[in-house]
């Protein structure tokens, strides 16, 4: 079966420590995963293109095929990565990364291993900053070394609905739109640091052919430096034809309106964060089945909220199809009528 949507990304196993010190250990990420489960929660038949290691937790991989995630994009490398990215989190919501190990180290190093006080990861913290990682293969630089290739889609995928471009390597961006585009696909990006980094003149034959542009606020920031946000999401839209959203995190996002040439507000949906890593991927998946399925940017954008808050109440991109194994689509009912 060809998927209708089909999500182009990282495939990565995480350790969190929440905001309240609760820990989350070998966990689903990546933004690939997080970007289809977005869209998983909507409709059933997302495929993921993405590259793996052999050392994947494969009890994680039942768990996403079993919520109907197609991983015949997904590429297995005979590597082992033993370290795993930390992604520790304070009071106020903001992210340390960068820092990795094993998910073993923090019982080796004598702390617990379900909820950390505020001292203790004070002080895991500064032990991951301290040791060394010399011998270690990151996943960033795993993917690097295998960046993702068009050779490793099902040629039958060239005929899905809808791709999202969760964030890459601009190279890797442009294969992907020379495989989907010619189909009539609808593509949309998240541009992450990969873009961001860039001169939006560098990015101008990208952005053209984009249904939909993503940023976070940093990133757009990035890329129209020294503009506030509205000013920055215009001089987005003349290098853009297609939809444009700024993430803005518990405050919601911004959805740029070409008619009146002005920002509409949609608002974060209301609910309890457990771990808000992946909020930014999900929404973007829950944006595109919105788009496809309304045509209207500000209803996508409802959508992705719906997605994000229901990614952010668990721990790993698979959390919330482990807390619903019924199937998170059906929830979605109620709410994908409201939105409409």
């Amino acid at each position: 079966m060809i998927p209708d949507l089909v999500t182009v990304g990282g495939l990565t196993v995480d350790n969190v420590v929440a905001a309240d010190g609760t820990v989350g250990l070998a966990k689903a990420g990546g933004n690939g995963a997080y970007s289809a489960v977005g869209a998983l929660m909507w409709r059933p038949g997302v495929g993921l293109v993405s590259t793996a290691v052999a050392s994947y937790p494969l009890e994680t991989i039942r768990r996403l095929e079993s919520g109907g995630l197609d991983l015949g994009g997904v590429v297995w490398r005979d590597e082992e990565l033993t370290s795993c990215n930390w992604f520790i989190y304070d009071a106020e919501g903001r992210r340390e990364e960068g820092l990795s190990s094993p998910p073993g180290a923090l019982a080796e190093a004598g702390f617990p291993t379900d909820r950390l006080s505020p001292r203790q990861a004070s002080q895991w913290r500064e032990i991951l900053r301290a040791r060394s990682t010399t011998n270690e293969i990151s996943y960033s630089e795993f993917r690097n070394r295998h960046p993702l290739s068009q050779r490793q889609i099902p040629p039958a995928w060239k005929d899905t609905r809808a791709v999202l471009l969760a964030p890459s390597q601009p190279d890797v961006m442009h294969e992907m739109l020379d495989f989907f585009k010619p189909g009539g696909a609808v593509v949309i990006a998240d541009p992450g640091w990969q873009l961001a980094e860039h001169k939006l003149d560098e990015l101008a034959p990208l952005l053209s052919k984009l249904d939909a542009f993503l940023p976070s606020e940093v990133e757009l920031r990035a890329l129209v430096p020294g503009a506030d946000l509205e000013h920055a999401l215009r001089v987005l839209s003349e290098y853009c034809p297609g939809a444009l959203a700024v993430k803005l995190g518990a405050k919601g996002s911004l959805v740029w309106n070409r008619v009146t040439d002005t920002p509409a507000s949609v608002p974060a949906e209301a609910t309890e964060t457990v771990d808000p890593t992946g909020a930014g991927d999900s929404f973007c998946g829950g944006f595109l089945v919105g788009l496809l399925e309304t045509g209207d940017a500000v209803q996508a954008a409802r959508f992705g909220s719906m997605s994000a808050s229901r990614i952010v109440a668990h721990f790993g991109a698979d959390g919330a199809l482990l807390a619903h194994p019924d199937g998170v689509s059906a929830l979605s009912q109620k709410a994908a009528m409201e939105c409409r």
